[in-house]
C-alpha cells in the first residue's frame, strides 16, 4: 500500500491496482509490462524509481525496467 500511496500522491490520475499473488512475490506492472519482480531481484523495488517510471508513462513514454532495489534492513545471522 505504501507504493500505491506514493504513486497516487505523485500522479493522481494513475489507476493503481493491487492483487494478491503467491507468497513472497511482489511484481510491478506498468501499462501491461512487467517492470519489476521481487522473485527475480530478491528485494523490493526502489519506490522512487517506480514512481518515476509511472510518471514517465503518464507523459507518453514506454515503461522500462526498474533496476534499483530498496535497501535491505533485515540481517539474518
Amino acid at each position: 500500500m505504501d507504493l500505491a500511496d506514493r504513486i497516487k500522491a505523485s500522479i493522481p490520475e494513475a489507476n493503481v491496482v493491487g492483487r494478491v499473488g503467491r507468497s513472497s512475490s511482489f511484481e510491478v506492472t506498468v501499462n501491461g509490462k512487467l517492470v519489476f519482480s521481487k522473485l527475480e531481484k530478491g528485494a523490493f523495488p526502489d519506490f522512487k524509481e517506480v514512481v518515476q517510471v509511472v510518471r514517465e508513462c503518464s507523459q507518453g513514454k514506454e515503461p522500462h525496467e526498474v533496476k534499483e532495489t530498496e535497501p535491505n534492513s533485515c540481517v539474518l545471522m
